[in-house]
């Protein structure tokens, strides 16, 4: 018993401490996170680029009419958002909260365009101050059901 209440009290302290920093407060993995999502916001390819490596590797999830691998920001760009502002003209993401794993950062967010409205979880690596990678866990039904 005394074993179990020590894990549960260390499982809490971790939960409470990991990854969390006051509001006032950004590490440097999540202003990079964030700074990709804001480009992205606004629409701007160019400035979203520069928060990806050369080689970065964006994995989406099958069940979506571009699901595969794609290395490098043009491939992104062509092959993942071609066809989402094909399939969704008015597609949002809008981040809700950002937790950090080492050099990982998890972004919560919610998507929104006609049809559309579901939150979701995106994992981003950063490694030397870019996105290594990219992978959505994201509600790939909803999504094809709100799709034109």
């Amino acid at each position: 018993m005394k074993k179990t209440i020590a894990l549960v009290l260390m499982l809490i302290s971790t939960t409470v401490v990991a990854g969390h920093h006051a509001e006032s407060e950004m590490s440097a993995n999540v202003a990079i996170a964030k700074s990709g999502y804001d480009a992205f916001a606004s629409g701007d390819m160019e400035v979203w680029k520069d928060t990806q490596a050369d080689d970065v590797v964006w994995t989406i999830q099958v069940g979506l009419p571009y699901a595969g691998t794609y290395t490098g920001a043009e491939a992104v760009i062509k092959g993942v958002f071609g066809p989402i502002g094909e399939m969704w003209s008015d597609f949002k993401v809008e981040p809700i909260h950002y937790y950090e794993s080492g050099d990982t950062v998890f972004v919560h967010i919610k998507m929104t365009a006609e049809g559309l409205d579901t939150e979701s979880i995106h994992m981003v690596a950063i490694k030397n101050g870019k996105y290594a990678s990219f992978q959505p866990f994201e509600d790939s039904a909803a999504m094809m059901k709100a799709a034109k």
